[in-house]
């Protein structure tokens, strides 16, 4: 599979499903280091070099894999992988395997081929195999600070429960603008693959805003509901387009172009 014939709904599908995929994720990340792993046959290889505990990395990809392939489905194991859970363990893959810099000389799909190859009673899926693929830079980058806003939603909420103390709850109204300044400026600064992003956050916005108001009575930080409301991600950008000039050429960049200018002037008489 490859980037070209994904779908913006099959790459941000699981995005809908967030707190499931935190929740599983949060409780792989606690693995301690580890010796054995079963990555050992091939530790040597160049798909660890953003990876600092190679051994810890492999134990943790192990278990969040059981967890969705082993999760429960009407009391029942469904013993499989659907779209969304292939599509969070190919972003998953991306996001640490590939680094801060999205390292493209590392291929997710190689690894995961490895790692099957020398475990193939763990990794049984058959369709995994086939959803991963390098996911585009500028995709990856959208996706890596949609995360980060669902997180901070998160924090949001946690500060909205009833046993909450006193200073948490106050924490409210400053996750609460910083998840605002994260969402505004992801928007201004997306460049690509913008249309599918934007379609994924107009979800988030909305999700925020319902997920957060059920929520809102336990806390006295955060009652008014004009704290839950984003802005669509046209105002945003008809806002910022709309700034003074000196957003889009400033004097530091203007003094010199009329220095240029003055002396061409000046050099013709």
């Amino acid at each position: 599979m490859t980037s070209n014939n994904v779908t913006g709904e099959e790459r941000y599908g699981f995005f809908k499903d967030f707190n499931y995929y935190e929740d599983r994720e949060s409780k792989v990340l606690g693995v301690a280091d580890v010796t054995e792993s079963c990555c050992k046959s091939f530790l040597s290889e160049s798909f660890f070099t953003n990876i600092q505990f190679p051994h810890t990395f492999c134990e943790q990809f192990k278990r969040l894999y059981n967890l969705l392939f082993n999760s429960l489905v009407n009391n029942k194991k469904k013993a499989s992988l659907d779209d969304n859970d292939c599509s969070f363990l190919n972003y998953w893959l991306n996001d640490k395997l590939r680094g801060i810099n999205i390292d493209n000389s590392i291929s997710v799909s190689d690894f995961y081929k490895k790692l099957k190859g020398s475990n193939v009673t763990i990794f049984k899926e058959e369709q995994l195999e086939k959803k991963l693929y390098n996911i585009e830079k500028h995709d990856l980058e959208n996706m890596r600070k949609l995360y980060d806003l669902y997180n901070t939603k998160s924090k949001v909420i946690s500060t909205l429960g009833i046993d909450v103390s006193p200073e948490e709850s106050a924490s409210c109204l400053m996750h609460t603008n910083e998840c605002y300044r994260k969402y505004k400026d992801t928007i201004i600064n997306c460049h690509n693959g913008c249309h599918d992003f934007f379609n994924a956050l107009t979800y988030f916005k909305n999700k925020y805003k319902k997920d957060l108001h059920l929520n809102s009575e336990n806390t006295s930080s955060c009652r008014y509901e004009e704290l839950f409301i984003l802005p669509d991600y046209e105002t945003v950008l008809k806002e910022y387009k709309s700034r003074p000039f000196k957003t889009i050429i400033t004097l530091p960049v203007l003094f010199p172009l009329f220095g240029v200018f003055f002396m061409l002037i000046f050099s013709d008489k």
